[in-house]
């Protein structure tokens, strides 16, 4: 009888060694926290990130313990922890030396074709929220007050994108989802201006709340998440060249959205699993959500069964060159399903690479991408450029959106990068072109 209990113990709680690992795990981002702010004890991005890390792998302990979801995980090892950890470092290595770069100012680029990405998202959000309140069940009243609302809308989503990656079905959508990372990082730069041109930031503030609502009234949490992690990264890098009256108001700001975003998000949780009983299982499918990815790559990310040879990654590259590349989830699903996991499981943004590329190449990519952001955003004498803010940008959003769940530049979101990089080139040689000729300036600006 008491060999059956011990049995019984063993198949419900995870071992010993689990438990350490995964604690250790947390304890190294802890340290890592501390030494961070231990000369400069400002909060910036980076503090955010490394914050979220230390959340995730609190939530790891969590669902590694919670008798609903520890028979997912296979037993966890050393080294996939601390490659893990190594690759996140080297990820976050531009946003360590901006935090001890002592940048006090912003150059200006004196150009205002940057407004441009701004007016699109504007005008693709008014669209947007038309579309969503005109659909049936395009209502956060009804969210609240239908227990299936929520997931009924989900599942017509999941529906879309099973067959999605074959062309455009929905402009407005595509153009907002282009372009909101992007004018996330503008709405925060001209906060910085002095002379500023606050019904344009109010207007520009609204459609960024519209990446949020709208996900949310189709019964989505991943998008209204990223959303919220991007506005968090953009005010994080930008808070030091903000006024104290901006950071003032923008804390007000991001409390309240908070709070108006966090009754529909609990109430779609509560909707996707309305035909389960019991708060246990909800509470214990939020754990697994936020806690899994660390616990998957440690679990199978490093030694998947074969690689995707970028087909995550990289997919509009490979689309545009190989024929055959998968369009969707879907079909790369069918076409790797000899591997151990696939994007169905969180395994963080690293698990992405590591999986399409395999470990050893994708600490190769990691290096060199890194080593030439850190030789690009060196500020001179205390005063920074825009385009090698925009760089850093970039790597915050990367780390942050993908710390929890995946690459979330992936597939034709590769559409994003595309855009961030027409960004970055007008903004480096725009100046480049003003300073060769600085009696024009006017003119093209």
């Amino acid at each position: 009888m008491f060999n059956g209990q011990c049995s019984i113990f063993l198949d419900v709680f995870p071992s010993l060694t689990d438990n350490v690992l995964v604690v250790g795990y947390l304890l190294v981002w802890v340290v890592t926290f501390i030494w961070y702010h231990r000369r400069f004890r400002n909060i910036d991005a980076g503090s955010m990130i490394i914050g979220s890390y230390m959340a995730y792998a609190v939530f790891s302990i969590v669902t590694l313990n919670d008798e609903t979801f520890n028979h997912e995980y296979d037993p966890l090892a050393f080294f996939p922890f601390l490659y893990l950890y190594i690759m996140l470092m080297i990820a976050l290595a531009p946003a360590i030396y901006h935090h001890c770069s002592g940048a006090e100012k912003i150059e200006d680029p004196h150009s205002k074709s940057l407004y441009i990405p701004c007016i699109i998202l504007i005008v693709s959000s008014v669209f947007m929220l038309l579309n969503a309140y005109s659909a049936p069940d395009g209502s956060i009243t009804q969210l609240l007050t239908d227990a299936d609302a929520g997931k009924n809308a989900y599942l017509e989503q999941i529906a879309e994108k099973e067959d999605s990656g074959g062309g455009i079905r929905n402009l407005p959508s595509v153009l907002f989802n282009l372009f909101f990372d992007c004018s996330t990082f503008l709405f925060f730069y001209f906060s910085t201006q002095q002379h500023k041109n606050r019904i344009f930031l109010l207007a520009l503030f609204f459609a960024l709340f519209a990446g949020m609502a709208v996900p949310i009234m189709n019964g989505q949490r991943g998008s209204v998440i990223k959303a919220c992690l991007t506005i968090i990264v953009g005010y994080s890098l930008f808070r030091r060249y903000l006024s104290e009256r901006f950071n003032r108001m923008a804390k007000l700001a991001g409390i309240t959205m908070a709070v108006i975003i966090a009754v529909p998000i609990v109430a779609i949780t509560i909707s996707r699993f309305s035909d389960r009983k019991g708060s246990k299982t909800v509470s214990g499918y939020v754990y697994w959500y936020i806690g899994q990815a660390n616990l998957y790559f440690n679990n199978s990310a490093m030694d998947p069964g074969g690689i995707r040879y970028g087909d995550r990654t990289f997919n509009m590259v490979k689309r545009a060159i190989w024929s055959d590349t998968p369009k969707n989830y879907m079909e790369r699903r069918d076409k790797y399903c000899n591997l151990k996991i696939d994007d169905y499981y969180f395994v963080t943004f690293v698990g992405d690479f590591v999986i399409d590329f395999g470990p050893i190449l994708a600490f190769l990519i990691f290096v060199v991408f890194n080593l030439w952001v850190l030789s690009e955003i060196k500020p001179r004498d205390g005063t920074i450029k825009l385009h090698q803010l925009l760089l850093l940008y970039f790597t915050l959003c990367v780390c942050m959106q993908g710390g929890m769940v995946l690459f979330s530049y992936s597939d034709t979101s590769n559409l994003i990068v595309f855009v961030f990089i027409v960004l970055y080139v007008w903004l480096r040689y725009h100046e480049a072109l003003l300073k060769r000729f600085p009696l024009i300036q006017k003119d093209i600006a």
